[in-house]
């Protein structure tokens, strides 16, 4: 089987069991009463394991994907309609993902209130501002698909994909700042693992539109993105978290794909033939 396939089709379906894992772990691996985590459950340890060698599978196996393109070839795309779909509805996803949160709004105002009065200002700018860049980011991934799938813009430079990372980061900050006074790790662990992994990933993508791309980072991180996003939505996410975790899931995977696919013959920059240090 093709990497473009193999690789894809390994984080998804690993993502699908990651999900019933996960399931399976917060059904049986926590007290009713108190929610603690309960030591040694076996659905505990069986997604930690299926985790890693995913994980270890996906590093193997993206080894030899050395191959340093500018970012016009490496995201080739002109006519292909199936990237052009799966960019466009990520994109959608965001744009609910927004609208979810402008319902959910009011509700999240007073909380934030609350958390200001114990001296968080930070808790009453983060909701607005995660509505605006999601809105910001629907518009970015329609300029994104727009340029690729019509071969214009060439990418280079692209401040649309920094607008990915810069909602990335504040959903990471977001996360953070809801779940440090929990001292459970386990209630949140795959999550945080899920916004990193898929900030990372964005930004690699990125990378490759300022400077010499790192294939094998881009990849890495970007299918560990859609692995993570998937488990974790097994968790008790609000439905415009949830959106977000879609997004995460298509929009890489997408890109993912991209990446692995054969490229358009063409001069390679000198610095092509240097090795990656991984």
């Amino acid at each position: 089987m093709q990497k473009n396939k193999l690789l894809p089709a390994i984080a998804l379906l690993g993502g699908a069991v990651g999900f019933a894992l996960r399931k399976w772990e917060l059904a049986t691996a926590f007290e009713p009463g108190t929610g603690l985590p309960i030591s040694g459950m076996p659905a505990t340890i069986t997604l930690a394991v299926w985790s890693a060698a995913i994980a270890a599978a996906l590093f193997f196996l993206c080894r030899d994907c050395k191959e340093r393109l500018p970012y016009d070839r490496a995201f080739a795309a002109e006519g292909n309609s199936l990237y052009l779909t799966a960019a466009v509805l990520s994109a959608f996803l965001l744009l609910a993902s927004a609208g979810a949160e402008i319902v959910t709004f009011p509700i999240t105002y007073q909380a934030a209130l609350s958390a200001e009065s114990s001296g968080s200002r930070l808790a009453l700018t983060l909701p607005p501002l995660r509505i605006g860049l999601c809105v910001l980011g629907f518009l970015c991934v329609l300029m994104i698909a727009g340029n690729l799938y019509r071969a214009k813009g060439r990418g280079k430079e692209s401040l649309p994909l920094l607008g990915l990372c810069l909602l990335f980061c504040v959903w990471l900050i977001s996360d953070y700042q809801g779940r440090a006074a929990d001292p459970v790790i386990l209630d949140y662990v795959y999550e945080v693992f899920a916004i990193i992994s898929s900030l990372l990933g964005i930004y690699f993508i990125a990378g490759y539109s300022f400077q010499t791309g790192k294939p094998r980072r881009t990849i890495l991180l970007s299918l560990l993105g859609v692995f993570f996003s998937m488990v974790t939505m097994a968790d008790r996410h609000s439905l415009a978290d949830l959106l977000r975790y879609g997004f995460a899931v298509v929009f890489l995977t997408a890109h993912a794909v991209l990446l692995l696919s054969e490229h358009p013959a063409g001069e390679l920059p000198a610095e092509t033939e240097e090795p990656e240090h991984a």
